[in-house]
């Protein structure tokens, strides 16, 4: 049975520029020169309107729901080495491990450091920051 074949019929491929800066408006203008047919979209920012990480809803969200069972398993994994190998380098259990990755135990100071050298990181990245002053 002969199949028959439907043609796309696809017009140009259309470009969007989008630029949020300080001279918005010129760096569009030039682009705009170049590509005539190209969809411009400015904004006029200044450096006064810059909004810091800190304070932006996604930063927050992020920091709330961080622990430092996340930067072990993203170093770990980094490092090329499974929960059981990582857990015979330092002599932890593999349910520790997993326990720390997830967030259900939380990490003393020596336990940060056998990780630590085992990762070949600083103990800082394992350890929360109130952590660390309650210690001193």
């Amino acid at each position: 049975m002969p199949v028959a074949e439907k043609k796309r019929h696809i017009k140009k491929e259309r470009k969007l520029i989008s630029v949020a800066a300080e001279n918005a408006s010129e760096i569009l203008a030039y682009a705009k020169e170049k590509d005539p047919e190209a969809h411009i979209a400015a904004v006029e920012r200044s450096n006064n309107a810059m909004i810091l990480p800190e304070d932006s809803a996604w930063y927050r969200e992020v920091k709330a729901s961080w622990h430092p069972g996340i930067t072990l398993r993203i170093r770990r994994e980094n490092a090329g080495f499974t929960q059981a190998e990582l857990a015979a380098m330092t002599g932890l259990t593999v349910s520790n491990i997993s326990a720390y990755e997830n967030g259900h135990r939380t990490m003393g100071l020596a336990v940060a450091k056998r990780l630590a050298k085992a990762l070949k990181r600083p103990v800082s990245e394992f350890i929360e920051p109130e952590s660390m002053t309650d210690r001193e």
